[in-house]
C-alpha cells in the first residue's frame, strides 16, 4: 500500500500546492519508494538478469545465465545518441561486487570488475553472418575507390564459393512459399502418425487384456521378430517321452485282424508297453494259428497213399488207394512185385495184421 501514497486522493489541510507541488513532496517520498533512494545521484535500483555464464573472481563460483540481481543502474555516457549504462550488483555467494557496462558499438556487454566471462563467443564471419557495422570501414569504402574495387573482388569470390548455399536457401524458400500446402502436408503426416499410434495402442491393450498384464509394452525390435520365428519353428517339436507315449497309443489302438502293425522300438519291451495286462489279441492269434495247423495236417493225411497187401491167385498184390481232396472217386493202382512162393497145396489169405490164436 506504500506505493499508493503518491496517488492518494486525500489532501491534508496544510497541503500547499505552491510549496509541495504534489503529495510525494508533501510526504517526502518517491513514487518508486526504496528503489529511488539514490535517485539524486542518478542511481536507480532495477532487476538485472545475467546475460551469459560468468565466473565470480571473489569466490571462483560459476554464475549461470539468467540469474537475477538487484542492480544499481547508472548512466555513464553516450555512444553517439545511445546512452551507456553501468550496472553494479552484489554476488549472492560472497561479498564481491560485479560491474557490467553496455557496449552498443559491438552489441555486447563489457565485464568491468569482479567477474570473468565464460568464453563461448565466436566470430560472426565464421558462420557467414554479418558482424557489427564498423563506421571506419564504411567511410573508407565510400572514400577510397581502390579499396572499394578490392572489396568488390573479394565479395564476388566469396559469392562464387557460397553459390550452392544460396541455391539451397532459394529452394527452401520456394518450398515454403505456399503456407497452405505446407500446412496440408504437415497435417497429413500428423494424421498418419496418429493413426499408427492408435493402432499400436489398441494392439497393446488387447494383448495386455488377454495376458492380464499391468505394465507398459515396449515397441518391438528386430531381435523380437527373430525370436518369435524360432519359437514358431519349434512349436510342433515333441520330446522323447511324448514320442514314446504316441507310439504306445498307436500300438494299443491298432486293429487285431487288420494290417501288419508297426514293430515295437528296440528299447520298448512288449510287457512294458502293455504294463503286464491281459493280452486278448495274442490269445486270439495263437488260437487261429492252431486251427490253421490242424487243417493243414488233415489235408496232408488225406493226400497220402494208403497201401493194402492182398493175396490173389497165389501172388502178393499191393493195392494203393489215393483219395483226392476235390473228388470222392478212388483210384486203385496194382503193382506186381516179386511174389513169394507159398506152401504147395495150401491156399490161405494173409491179412495186414497177424493175430494170435487167442484173439
Amino acid at each position: 500500500m506504500g506505493e499508493r501514497k503518491g496517488q492518494n486522493f486525500y489532501y491534508p489541510p496544510d497541503f500547499n500546492y505552491k510549496t509541495h507541488k504534489n503529495l510525494n513532496n508533501y510526504h517526502g517520498t518517491h513514487a518508486l519508494r526504496e528503489r529511488a533512494s539514490k535517485i539524486k545521484e542518478g542511481i536507480l535500483v532495477i532487476r538485472f538478469e545475467m546475460p551469459f555464464n560468468v565466473w565470480c573472481l571473489g569466490c571462483n563460483n560459476h554464475v549461470g545465465m539468467g540469474v537475477r540481481y538487484n542492480a544499481e543502474k547508472k548512466k555513464i555516457g553516450m555512444y553517439y545518441t545511445t546512452p551507456l549504462y553501468e550496472f553494479r550488483m552484489k554476488c549472492h555467494l560472497c561479498d564481491n561486487y560485479f560491474v557490467i557496462r553496455t557496449d552498443p558499438k559491438n552489441f555486447d556487454y563489457e565485464m568491468v570488475e569482479g567477474l570473468r566471462r565464460q568464453d563461448k563467443r565466436f566470430d560472426p564471419s565464421d558462420i557467414d553472418n554479418l558482424g557489427a557495422v564498423d563506421r571506419t570501414f564504411q567511410q573508407k569504402l565510400a572514400g577510397d575507390a581502390m579499396f572499394k574495387a578490392e572489396h568488390q573482388t573479394d565479395d564476388k569470390k566469396k559469392a562464387g564459393d557460397e553459390e550452392h548455399q544460396i541455391e539451397k536457401l532459394i529452394r527452401i524458400k520456394q518450398r515454403d512459399k505456399s503456407s497452405y500446402d505446407a500446412n496440408c502436408e504437415l497435417r497429413r503426416q500428423f494424421r498418419y502418425q496418429k493413426r499408427a499410434l492408435n493402432e499400436q495402442r489398441a494392439a497393446d491393450n488387447d494383448l495386455k487384456q488377454r495376458l492380464s498384464l499391468n505394465i507398459d509394452l515396449m515397441p518391438s525390435t528386430s531381435e523380437d521378430h527373430v525370436m518369435a520365428q524360432r519359437m514358431l519353428r519349434l512349436k510342433n517339436v515333441k520330446s522323447h517321452d511324448e514320442h514314446r507315449e504316441e507310439e504306445r497309443r498307436e500300438i494299443e489302438s491298432a486293429p487285431i485282424f487288420g494290417a501288419k502293425r508297426k514293430g515295437l522300438p528296440i528299447n520298448l519291451k512288449p510287457k512294458e508297453s502293455r504294463d503286464k495286462s491281459f493280452d486278448l489279441g495274442g490269445i486270439v492269434r495263437k488260437k487261429t494259428k492252431r486251427e490253421e495247423d490242424s487243417t493243414k495236417e488233415v489235408t496232408e493225411t488225406n493226400t497220402e497213399s494208403a497201401s493194402e497187401l492182398t493175396l490173389i491167385d497165389g501172388n502178393i498184390t499191393k493195392e494203393t488207394t489215393v483219395v483226392g481232396t476235390t473228388s470222392e472217386n478212388e483210384i486203385t493202382v496194382r503193382n506186381d512185385e516179386n511174389p513169394k512162393p507159398t506152401q504147395s497145396g495150401t491156399s490161405s489169405s494173409i491179412g495186414l495184421v497177424d493175430y494170435d490164436d487167442s484173439d
